[in-house]
C-alpha cells in the first residue's frame, strides 16, 4: 500500500499563501492524518512540493511529513516538479550536496531508485528548469532503460511529475509532457505496473503504453472542471490517493481532505471483521 500525495506547493513560512490566497499546509496536515489511518509502505510525493523553491519551504515540508512517516515505518519518496528548484530540493530533501562526486549531486535530472521489498519504485525527473511543461532528458531515458533492463521481483512503479495523459482543458496543453513517444517506447513491455504522477491539479486516470497512469489531484488548489474547456483554479476538492499494489492489479482511491457530514454509522476495524464473519465473508491475505 502506498500513499500518493502531489502538488503540496509549500512556500516560505513568512509568505505562505499561494497566489496570495491559499495556505496549503492545513490540507497537507489533514492528508497526513488520513494517511495515518492506513499502513502504507511508502509516502510518494510527486512533485511541486515547494511553490517558491526556498530552502525554508523544504525544511517545513520535512517537519510535517517525516514524523508521520517515521511513526508509520514508511519510506518517504520525494519527487520534484516544475515549481521545485533542483539545487534546493537536493539539499533540503535528499541531503545531497549541490555539486561534487556524491550520488545525486549536481544540477542535472533527479532520478531515483527505491526498493520496497520486491517492489521497485523509480522516480523519473520530467522537469525542464524554468519551464512549466515536461520533457524527459536523453540521459534520463538512458537511465530508465538501464533500470528496466532487469525486472524487479514484484514489478516497478514509475513516479513522475508530468502525467503522460492528454489534457482536458485547452490552456493546460502548454504544460504537457513532451517526448511521450520516446518514453512510451522505453516503458512498453517492461515490468512497469503503474505510473504515479500529478501536475495538472486534477485527479485523472488513463493508460500510457498499456500502463495505468494514476494522476493525483493537488493538495494546494484544484482545477474547476465546470468551466468546460476554460480554466479556473479553485480552493476546494483537494485530496490524495491511496494506492494498493495487488498481485495482478494496481488500484488507486481518491481520498478527499476535509470534514463532511456522516451518512452511515462509523464501524471500527474490529466491528468490520466481526460483521464479515457473520456474513461468512473472508478477505484473502
Amino acid at each position: 500500500m502506498l500513499a500518493h500525495l502531489s502538488d503540496t506547493h509549500l512556500r516560505h513560512p513568512s509568505d505562505p499563501l499561494v497566489r496570495g490566497l491559499v495556505d496549503p499546509r492545513p490540507n497537507l496536515v489533514q492528508a497526513l492524518a488520513g494517511v495515518s489511518a492506513h499502513a502504507p509502505a511508502a509516502l510518494v510525493l510527486t512533485g511541486d512540493l515547494s511553490d517558491d523553491g526556498t530552502p525554508e519551504s523544504y525544511a517545513e515540508l520535512r517537519t510535517l511529513v517525516e514524523p508521520v512517516a517515521t511513526r508509520l515505518g514508511a519510506t518517504v519518496i520525494w519527487g520534484n516538479g516544475n515549481h521545485d528548484d533542483r539545487a534546493a530540493f537536493r539539499r533540503g530533501l535528499l541531503d545531497a550536496p549541490e555539486a561534487g562526486p556524491a550520488p545525486g549531486a549536481g544540477t542535472g535530472p533527479i532520478n531515483q531508485v527505491h526498493l520496497l521489498g520486491g517492489l521497485r519504485i523509480l522516480w523519473l525527473d520530467t522537469t525542464v528548469p524554468g519551464a512549466d511543461h515536461g520533457e524527459v532528458a536523453p540521459e534520463s531515458l538512458e537511465w530508465l532503460s538501464a533500470q528496466l533492463a532487469e525486472p524487479a521481483p514484484a514489478g516497478t512503479i514509475l513516479g513522475m511529475h508530468h502525467a503522460p495523459l492528454p489534457v482536458v482543458q485547452d490552456l493546460a496543453a502548454s504544460w504537457e509532457l513532451l517526448g511521450q513517444a520516446e518514453l512510451a517506447a522505453t516503458v512498453r513491455g517492461s515490468d512497469v505496473r503503474a505510473i504515479l504522477a500529478g501536475h495538472f491539479h486534477q485527479s485523472a486516470f488513463g493508460t500510457f503504453a498499456g500502463i495505468g497512469v494514476h494522476a493525483a489531484t493537488s493538495l494546494c488548489y484544484t482545477q474547476d472542471l465546470s468551466t468546460g474547456t476554460g480554466m479556473r483554479g479553485q480552493d476546494g476538492a483537494q485530496g490524495w490517493h491511496l494506492v494498493t499494489v495487488h498481485e495482478h492489479t494496481v488500484t488507486s482511491t481518491v481520498a478527499p481532505v476535509g470534514e463532511f457530514r456522516a451518512v452511515t454509522r462509523w464501524r471500527t476495524g474490529e466491528e468490520s471483521v466481526a460483521e464479515l464473519a457473520e456474513r461468512g465473508v473472508r478477505i484473502r491475505e
